[in-house]
């Protein structure tokens, strides 16, 4: 009773139809599975890495396992977004004016405070307690800047499981000669001369592998191509909307238009596009989307190298 009460809340968190349970837990079932047996044999904090781009579903799948882990399984979960890490719009302004203008728009590698990332999960795996409790970042979409860490969520006791979910986690550097020539038109006009993408890169390879490499275990929501991702980012967007009227929220916010999302996910375009070209060959799981999300193949990397894959 209390597991379908604790799903049933799950499902009006996210706005899904009561039919994704039975649409979850035929394809999730034996990656939660295998997470759960993975856990027990680490013996310690287990960290699970879920990569997806804008859109994919790669939050509410984090939210489908943190919930089902503690209410089937009995296991504290913390579940964490990459987004949650972003600088404030500060910081951003600031390195726009010493990097490039670019760099005030968040969400390429470079615009995350990765210090707080591996200091947040050096605190949940050494042991939160009530006396020593974990403060959990959230990031605030609608402001552009972190919530006062008054309003994080607190962590007291031992986590078991953290999810961090992150539409670049595990993407690794181009090589330079990959960065000569701009992917679209915002890379032409806007940096003409490589220096943004130049220093995402280095970014990405110097401050971001430590903490991939932290991770025990990867799942990836693959799109069919980048082309997907404008059309999921505005149908998140309007989702985002519909809550927001349907919420007694004095401080309305603003959204974006179709034009604006069309120029927001240019900013996203070349990792992506790295993303789906080399991340599937290091992960655990990789479940293959059509252009309406739905899932058309499962590949699962077994712990020997043996690779199956499920078409759907």
């Amino acid at each position: 009773m209390k597991t379908m009460l604790v799903l049933d809340q799950f499902i009006q968190r996210h706005q899904l139809d009561a039919d994704y349970l039975t649409y979850a837990s035929e394809n999730f079932s034996s990656a939660l599975l295998s997470i759960v047996a993975h856990q027990k044999q680490a013996k310690k904090t287990f960290l699970v890495g879920i990569n997806g781009c804008q859109g994919s579903g790669k939050s509410t799948l984090a939210d489908y396992f943190g919930t089902r882990l503690s209410t089937e399984f009995d296991l504290n979960v913390a579940v964490l977004s990459l987004d949650d890490f972003y600088y404030s719009r500060h910081q951003r302004n600031e390195l726009a004016n010493q990097v490039h203008p670019l760099l005030r728009t968040r969400g390429v590698p470079g615009t995350h405070d990765m210090n707080l990332a591996n200091t947040t999960l050096d605190k949940l795996c050494a042991g939160a307690t009530e006396s020593k409790p974990v403060k959990l970042p959230r990031f605030n979409k609608f402001a552009d800047n972190p919530y006062p860490q008054s309003q994080w969520p607190i962590v007291d006791r031992p986590i078991d499981v953290i999810i961090l979910e992150g539409w670049c986690l595990g993407v690794q550097p181009q090589l330079m000669k990959d960065l000569i020539y701009p992917i679209n038109k915002l890379e032409a006009i806007k940096d003409k001369y490589g220096i943004w993408r130049s220093y995402v890169n280095q970014q990405l390879k110097q401050n971001y592998q430590g903490l991939y490499q932290r991770i025990d275990h990867w799942i990836m929501l693959k799109a069919p191509s980048f082309d997907s991702v404008q059309a999921w980012r505005l149908e998140q967007e309007n989702k985002r909307q519909t809550l927001e009227e349907n919420t007694d929220n004095k401080q309305k916010e603003t959204f974006m238009t179709s034009a604006e999302v069309r120029n927001f996910t240019a900013y996203f375009q070349r990792i992506t596009e790295q993303c789906l070209a080399t991340l599937p060959n290091q992960c655990d799981w990789v479940y293959e989307l059509d252009n309406q999300r739905n899932i058309v193949n499962i590949v699962h990397q077994q712990s020997l190298g043996e690779t199956t894959a499920d078409s759907i």
